[in-house]
């Protein structure tokens, strides 16, 4: 009952797809966040506040 070959390359490359895809969730905001308060921060030293 040994599984096929190809059963195990699409474990591998599915396993490797869920651990990028976690990852980009986890970094995703918290990249956004960092972004945004250095926007901001740079905005209210231009002197202009971006209207909500």
């Amino acid at each position: 009952m040994n599984p096929s070959p190809v059963f195990g390359i699409l474990g591998i490359l599915s396993a490797v797809f869920t651990f990028v895809l976690a990852g980009l969730a986890v970094y995703a905001p918290l990249l956004a966040i960092i972004f945004l308060r250095l926007r901001i921060a740079e905005l209210k030293r231009a002197g202009r506040v971006p209207l909500p």
